[in-house]
């Protein structure tokens, strides 16, 4: 299961990573690509990090000893977590739909060389 998690994750970035390269938007040229980046690392990081204690209520549930009161602050803590991705989930969709504005110091400079090198109508 982790490694097909980790084969997810990466390749979503990869993929990211490669697309971005491609287009006019590109990866360094504005602030919310950059921002939709690191929230997908840290996410995809996080989601490894609690896979242990999902696996250990799946294996509690499973055992079907799962009562109401032995796991309540576990069960909380994955609700949350849940909750959490969910919203990371919307901002990025919500990132990428609507594109806001805004060019990284990169991203202008491109812009400007782009203009100068742009043939110039009469």
């Amino acid at each position: 299961m982790l490694r097909a998690a980790v084969f997810v994750a990466g390749g979503g970035v990869g993929r990211m990573t490669l697309l971005s390269l491609g287009t006019r938007w590109g990866l360094f040229r504005h602030y919310w690509i950059i921002v939709k980046l690191v929230m997908t690392i840290l996410a995809t990081g996080l989601l490894l990090l609690h896979m242990q204690p999902i696996g250990h209520v799946a294996d509690t549930a499973a055992k079907g000893s799962l009562s109401a009161a032995e796991m309540r602050d576990l069960r909380v803590q994955l609700l949350i977590y849940a909750a959490l991705a969910l919203a990371a989930l919307l901002v990025a969709t919500a990132l990428a739909v609507y594109k806001p504005r805004g060019l990284t110091a990169y991203g202008w400079r491109k812009q400007q060389e782009e203009r100068r090198e742009a043939p110039q109508e009469p």
